[in-house]
């Protein structure tokens, strides 16, 4: 079986590197899998689940809070803005985010910045999709 390598990075860590026969990324233009001999490629990441098939054809799933993604010949480099292994992404704590930054937004006697909370809010409901979407992912594929 064919594979390419992967890196996935972020400015404070790196969170992966080996083997894999699929990547599919989250791109602001939408999903995008990514098979050995693709053609090169550099994009923008959005928010959300990022699922790597290794060479053993075990599927694990990373969450990323966007980036970027450079394909050369026979690698991957993700280079995200923060990032963490779905089996780290706690489902209470995300929809807690989303909670409170709905309630920041609705309450219109706050002094707060309306652009950081929208984008606040956003990144907390692509959190919660991500990890509903890895559970389920990763649960069928488990199973």
């Amino acid at each position: 079986m064919q594979t390419l390598h992967i890196d996935i990075v972020s400015a404070d860590r790196a969170l992966y590197s080996g083997e894999a026969s699929l990547v599919v990324v989250p791109l602001a233009e939408g999903e995008a899998g990514i098979l050995p001999g693709h053609s090169p490629l550099f994009g923008k990441l959005k928010a959300g689940a990022l699922r790597v098939t290794n060479a053993e054809g075990v599927e694990e799933g990373f969450y990323v809070s966007g980036g970027f993604v450079e394909v050369q010949p026979g690698q991957v480099t993700v280079l995200a803005d923060s990032s963490e292994r779905a089996a780290d992404l706690d489902e209470a704590r995300a929809a807690e985010a989303v909670r409170q930054a709905q309630e920041a937004l609705e309450d219109r006697k706050a002094e707060i910045d309306y652009a950081h909370a929208q984008a606040e809010l956003a990144e907390a409901i692509a959190r919660l999709r991500a990890i509903r979407n890895l559970k389920v992912r990763l649960r069928h594929t488990a199973g």
